[in-house]
């Protein structure tokens, strides 16, 4: 999978390539950047974004997750592999695009942001451009690109929301955790946030709580803030989870059949079927929306 590294080196190096890969997209679209977050931590936030990311696999887009949660980044545990660079070492030079990017199970890719985005807001206009021109070409590797914040609502994580072209908010039915989650919402809502809000209830013992939960949630922004926000479901509590967890191993490879997994799916094919209505401005606009946010 994805043996076409040395071709993309010569794309990032300027060569010109008469025969692009099939890694490489044939219409040149621009990837869908989602970011998701949530109010606060324990929500089960980055084991939904790497299943998430395999499910759309599963359903033939070729997904990058970028791990921005500064210092808390565990997307390479959940998903059971080591990332041994970052955008960081992109950053100090020596390395390719292709060199930062790690290998997961389907066919997904992993990049770890960590410090080095945020170093970005300290490189002079030559830099910058050399670097996100670089960082561009994840258009041409991906179709969507999930990128996992960390929680709360301060100004690092809200950077990531504003700049997306699409946001998923993870959050539980415990009222804290809805609570936490409208306040995401609210400070979206103040900073005149753009992106199109999709919301996620994780962790639900029955059906009829995360209905009632979503239904709260949507009917309150849209009531209180004047924002409307789209329910994609509902993912059931799995025990399989934490055993899922301790194996390394994603649910929805490890426990392909439960009801938490089919949940995650059905979320991905929602995901999948609001795309031909949303504009996808790709991610060189992200990166540059994000540096404008980050001064």
């Amino acid at each position: 999978m994805w043996d076409q590294a040395e071709n993309l080196r010569k794309m990032v190096q300027g060569s010109t390539i008469k025969k692009r890969s099939s890694v490489i997209k044939a219409n040149a679209a621009n990837a869908r950047v989602i970011t998701i977050t949530s109010g606060k931590g324990g929500v089960g936030k980055t084991n939904f974004t790497v299943n998430l990311a395999l499910a759309l696999a599963k359903l033939g887009q070729k997904v990058l997750i970028i791990d921005a949660d500064l210092g808390m980044g565990n997307v390479d545990l959940v998903l059971g592999c080591s990332a041994r660079y970052s955008i960081l070492d992109l950053l100090e030079g020596g390395f390719s695009l292709v060199d930062i990017i790690t290998d997961g199970p389907l066919g997904i890719k992993f990049m770890s942001g960590g410090s080095g985005i945020y170093n970005l807001a300290n490189l002079n206009e030559l830099q910058l451009t050399s670097i996100v021109n670089k960082i561009a070409l994840l258009d041409d590797l991906a179709d969507v690109i999930l990128i996992d914040t960390g929680a709360g609502i301060n100004k690092s994580v809200m950077n990531f929301v504003l700049a997306a072209d699409e946001v998923i908010i993870v959050t539980t039915p415990e009222p804290a955790a809805i609570t936490d989650a409208y306040g995401m919402m609210k400070t979206f809502a103040n900073q005149s946030g753009s992106s199109a809000l999709r919301l996620v209830i994780n962790r639900v013992i029955e059906a009829e709580e995360g209905k009632i939960a979503a239904d709260k949630l949507t009917k309150a922004s849209l009531k209180f803030l004047g924002l409307p926000i789209s329910s994609l479901g509902f993912v059931y509590e799995d025990s399989n989870l934490i055993k899922a967890v301790k194996k390394q191993i994603p649910l929805l490879l490890a426990f392909p059949n439960t009801s938490s997994t089919r949940c995650i799916e059905q979320i991905a094919n929602r995901l999948l079927v609001r795309n031909s209505t949303e504009k996808k401005e790709g991610v060189k606009v992200f990166f540059n929306k994000l540096l404008r946010l980050m001064q």
